[in-house]
């Protein structure tokens, strides 16, 4: 297999810190173990990121970006473009790949461990569930419907990054099969309470 090739130290500084995280955890991250790792000075560090704090919030946007490219490049092969980014999220966390998930997953206690401490994280996050949010009610998924979901898939991508939760391969298609069905428009919604209704 040949050697990744990153654009910039940056992307060298970013990728390194994640592999730390994955290696031993945040304790592993500090601005000298990153640098090392990633081949770079600590003035090099400094130039790109002002702080561990600031490093820690640019993996959140790394991310956040690549789960999103993955969305939209599922999305967009629904035939129902209303909430086909939704259901394209379901898919990604459930047929992500075994690889790609444990990727990502692997590093949500790390941002977990650091949210406490580190408000700008917690800001940032809220301000990410809150687009999703409103990108599922944008698209006729009522907004009760949409928070089960994400609140489940939060709680499962936490459980498999943790590793206290270990699904049967049946008990996984369940689950995501359940999910699925709510991903749906308004207008499909059987038995739906008036109050949940989005009021025009």
């Amino acid at each position: 297999m040949s050697p990744r090739v990153y654009s910039s130290a940056r992307d060298r500084i970013l990728a390194a810190a994640e592999r730390l995280i994955r290696a031993g955890g945040l304790g592993q991250v500090t601005v000298e173990a990153v640098a090392a790792e990633a081949k770079v000075s600590k003035g090099g560090f400094f130039h790109h990121f002002a702080s561990k704090e600031d490093l820690l919030l640019a993996m959140l946007e790394r991310l956040v970006e690549a789960v999103r490219a993955s969305i939209e490049k599922r999305a967009a092969g629904d035939p129902e473009p209303r909430g086909a980014r939704l259901r394209a999220q379901i898919a990604l966390a459930f047929d992500a790949g075994k690889e790609s998930f444990e990727q990502w997953m692997s590093l949500i206690p790390a941002f977990l461990q650091a949210a406490s401490a580190q408000p700008a994280l917690v800001k940032r996050s809220r301000q990410i569930n809150a687009e999703v949010l409103a990108r599922d009610e944008g698209e006729d998924i009522p907004i009760g419907r949409s928070i089960a979901i994400q609140m489940a898939l939060d709680g499962y991508g936490l459980a498999m990054g943790l590793g206290t939760t270990a699904l049967t391969p049946r008990q996984q298609a369940a689950f995501r099969d359940s999910l699925m069905a709510l991903a749906w428009p308004e207008a499909k919604a059987p038995n739906q309470s008036k109050s949940t209704r989005r009021k025009p």
